[in-house]
């Protein structure tokens, strides 16, 4: 899947990708690892998670190309891919925002917490696009450079979607 912008028709192909895999994978789930699945899905945007997505695009740190994902998809919710997957809802991030401000993600460079792992840390995304993890499950802490932009962040978790329903595995065991 190439993608050289975030747009609509993208992110429909992409959360219907990742579904297609979460499909293979999760019906054999609990006979695989003895409990069953959580709620893993890629909830599509609406009226109330659009209005959301336009108040973050004032905040001096949004990302053109968060908002647009927003236009698209409300959240991700994957908690048995890998440790955890979550892109928080526009909601989310503007009460995280409110609560704690931005991130520093770099020298001079502040970023907006949205999303998160299954141990803790953070995702947060540069008005650039470029997204970063925290190196500990803290605000405060140093963030890391993980994609150049969100596209290759969404390939990324895209690609964990797939290695998990192909293999039935997870990464520490593939």
């Amino acid at each position: 899947m190439q993608a050289s912008s975030l747009d609509a028709d993208w992110l429909v192909v992409w959360q219907h990708q990742i579904t297609k895999s979460l499909q293979r994978v999760l019906g054999a789930f609990e006979d695989t690892y003895g409990y069953p699945p959580g709620d893993n899905e890629i909830i599509l945007a609406n009226a109330d998670s659009r209005s959301a997505a336009a108040q973050l695009k004032e905040h001096p740190a949004a990302a053109p190309t968060l908002i647009s994902f927003y236009d698209t998809i409300s959240e991700a919710a994957l908690p048995d891919i890998d440790n955890g997957h979550f892109i928080h809802s526009p909601d989310h991030v503007l009460n995280d925002l409110a609560e704690y401000g931005s991130v520093h993600v770099a020298d001079h460079v502040a970023g907006i917490v949205f999303g998160s792992d299954g141990g803790g840390n953070l995702l947060a995304v540069d008005p650039s696009g470029a997204v970063h993890r925290s190196t500990s499950a803290s605000w405060f802490d140093d963030f890391e450079l993980i994609a150049a932009n969100l596209i290759d962040f969404l390939k990324q978790l895209q690609q964990a979607v797939a290695d998990f329903a192909d293999t039935g595995l997870p990464p520490e065991h593939r």
